[in-house]
């Protein structure tokens, strides 16, 4: 298939993948509440009860489910909030929503938005559009953050860029208002912009070494060893840029998407890569 016939395909799955994300991303908007931990002394005094431990429970108002237990430190940041601050920038630029994955009962979402209107040649009939991926938890386990990312046109493979460079976020506890959201997408976009212009030429130009494909095979779980050996030899990798896309292809391809560990390794790619490059 040539490339505008890849094309062509990828905006259906996309428009496909949107339907579903459009009708998912109101299930990310339950409303949530916050109720104070108290106790009492001890068994069998309710005459002696703690009204301030010092935490309290953040509760989906839609199912009752408590989804963690925080101490009044802690500043809630809806996914609403979140979602509906971005909106306006998210607009402006272009961005379309793509994917959304929900963990523990929606206790940590993750939202994904991909900028169709800017494309960027890396290679010879190899082009990305540049992709933010939002989250948000009410477990502490994350902050409220954005991503640079980037989505290959030829062929269905997303990659998370520039975890270091590109990630914007602030932690719940110190958090003062949502509208900042605003600002730190706009500043992750800009910074993904950069590492298109700068990280992957550098990646491109530098002949990968035997030593960091062997590193690049060692950092990823059992159960792809093969998948991963495989691709390797079907696709040599010449460069930098060629070993970036050998992982970035058995993290989309091989490993459990539904798995939140998948992501959480996915987002180390990149640095990685770029890290060899920079030893070459």
């Amino acid at each position: 298939m040539n490339v505008r016939g890849m094309e062509n395909l990828q905006v259906k799955e996309r428009n496909q993948i949107m339907i579903k994300s459009k009708l998912m991303l109101q299930d990310t908007m339950f409303p949530v509440k916050e109720v104070p931990a108290v106790g009492i002394t001890g068994l069998g005094k309710p005459n002696n009860p703690i009204v301030d431990t010092g935490y309290k429970f953040i509760v989906r108002e839609d199912t009752g489910e408590v989804l963690s237990c925080m101490t009044n430190a802690y500043k809630t940041i809806s996914n609403k909030e979140i979602i509906d601050n971005a909106a306006p920038t998210l607009k402006e630029k272009g961005a379309k929503l793509t994917d959304i994955k929900m963990f523990a009962n929606g206790t940590r979402t993750r939202w994904t938005y991909r900028l169709n209107d800017t494309k960027v040649k890396v290679a010879k009939d190899d082009y990305l559009n540049p992709e933010i991926t939002i989250t948000n938890s009410y477990d502490g386990s994350t902050e409220a953050s954005a991503i640079g990312g980037a989505f290959r046109l030829v062929c269905s493979n997303g990659m998370v860029i520039g975890y270091a460079l590109s990630k914007q976020g602030h932690r719940h506890i110190v958090w003062d208002k949502s509208a900042e959201i605003d600002r730190l997408i706009n500043n992750v976009i800009n910074n993904t912009l950069k590492v298109f212009d700068n990280d992957f030429p550098m990646m491109i130009e530098k002949a990968v070494k035997k030593k960091h494909v062997g590193k690049a095979i060692e950092m990823f779980p059992g159960y792809v060893m093969e998948q991963m050996v495989q691709n390797l030899l079907a696709n040599p990798p010449k460069n930098y840029w060629n070993l970036l896309n050998n992982c970035t292809w058995v993290a989309t391809h091989a490993m459990k998407r539904e798995s939140e560990s998948t992501h959480k390794f996915e987002s180390k790619i990149f640095d990685t890569m770029k890290k060899f490059a920079a030893e070459a």
